[in-house]
């Protein structure tokens, strides 16, 4: 039961490294192979350890999809040597292979004895940071492997607290740089392109900002104060559900080459944009959590085959399936986190056939914003290049 896949040179560097001590951290930019070099992991210390069992831990339902095609596509395991451990599947005991969410790992960890050794591999491993997901990292095994585009917590030391001890540190790191300079990543472009709210929104915007910074003047620079909070998050919402950062979500999206994906962080808003997009004869699909499995897979399929040339999604792709296909992205509306926009600038940087070029597109009305993508083209100037543009709609 070997791996069909050749290792790519990052990966051949970083399995060094993994089995000095068949612990710790991968930290590899999205779309570059993380989860081959899982396989390539348990391929190499099968030869050391030929029952080994495999257990994965992973955030998502779609990311178990994505685990359970690969392990009998590309790894050549058998589909009755794998047991999927979720809310919709429930194995009465562990196979060689074994794909948990972390929610029902959380409490399927002791059920896995340590009679049998296992490699337990955690994606996107910074989820489970937290108190309460960090028990899903109680697995009894004999070699552990996390991996992340971004291991590393944004706004808190979960990593520290919880993960480097289950896991390891992080012991190799694969960036944008690298990718690109090997040909791994697809080369890409970002655009970023600013539309003015309505007279009513900016004056409530910035009467939002005003009350901010009074509070801050009196409590410090406490940006965690519930008050503060509240408020950011109210002026946020005068953004981010502004209908004219809908329309310009669709003016930018006929820009671009198909097929493609438009991000937007609220779900009724994904529905505005999906119905626009077919009102303008464009083949478009949406996938969120409010869609029932068989319309959201279905939709998925018909985007990956090419039968729907846009799809519109919220955050149920961030950590979710492989679309390689996808040549162009449109993020109408985005949070403040650095994890979600790796995550969302790696679905469309994975290479495919005939793809020669990616572009990300970014739609912003406000200052903060702004700061956010100056930022993020200061980090990329080495392998992308930024442009900008003003919108009317």
């Amino acid at each position: 039961m070997r791996s069909r896949m050749v290792p790519r040179q990052w990966q051949r560097d970083a399995l060094a490294i993994w089995l000095t001590g068949c612990r710790g951290v991968v930290s590899v930019v999205t779309g570059a192979g993380k989860t081959a070099f899982a396989l390539f992991a348990y391929d190499a210390l099968r030869h050391e350890i030929p029952d080994l069992r495999l257990i994965v831990v992973v955030p998502t339902l779609a990311l178990v999809d994505q685990w359970v095609v690969v392990l009998s596509t590309d790894g050549g395991f058998d589909p009755a040597e794998v047991a999927v451990f979720s809310g919709e599947s429930r194995p009465r005991k562990p196979a060689r292979a074994n794909v948990l969410v972390i929610n029902t790992a959380r409490a399927k960890a002791a059920t896995f004895d340590d009679s049998i050794p296992s490699l337990l591999v955690v994606d996107e491993c910074h989820r489970a940071g937290s108190p309460e997901n960090a028990r899903a990292l109680e697995m009894p095994a004999v070699a552990t492997l996390g991996l992340s585009a971004t291991p590393v917590r944004q706004f808190d030391d979960g990593f520290d607290r919880y993960i480097a001890p289950a896991l390891g540190p992080v012991i190799f790191e694969y960036d944008y740089a690298q990718a690109r300079g090997d040909g791994v990543i697809s080369p890409f472009a970002l655009h970023n392109f600013r539309f003015d709210l309505t007279t009513a929104e900016v004056a409530r915007y910035d009467r939002l900002t005003q009350r901010i910074a009074r509070r801050l003047s009196v409590v410090g620079e406490d940006q965690e104060d519930l008050v503060v909070r509240r408020l950011q998050l109210e002026r946020k919402h005068v953004s981010v559900t502004s209908p004219r950062r809908n329309a310009a979500a669709v003016a930018v999206a006929e820009r671009f080459a198909k097929p493609m994906l438009v991000f937007h962080e609220r779900i009724a808003s994904a529905e505005v944009i999906t119905r626009l997009l077919d009102k303008r004869g464009h083949r478009v699909g949406a996938y969120h959590s409010k869609l029932g499995p068989s319309i959201r897979r279905r939709n998925l399929e018909l985007f990956r085959r090419g039968e729907i040339d846009i799809l519109v999604t919220c955050r149920a792709l961030d950590e979710g399936l492989n679309v390689p296909n996808a040549n162009s992205a449109v993020v109408a509306a985005s949070t403040r986190s650095t994890r979600q926009r790796i995550q969302r600038l790696g679905r469309v940087l994975r290479p495919a056939e005939g793809k020669r070029w990616a572009d990300v597109a970014t739609v912003f009305a406000t200052e903060q914003e702004r700061e956010l993508l100056d930022v993020e083209a200061d980090v990329l100037s080495d392998v992308a290049e930024t442009k900008w543009y003003e919108i009317a709609v």
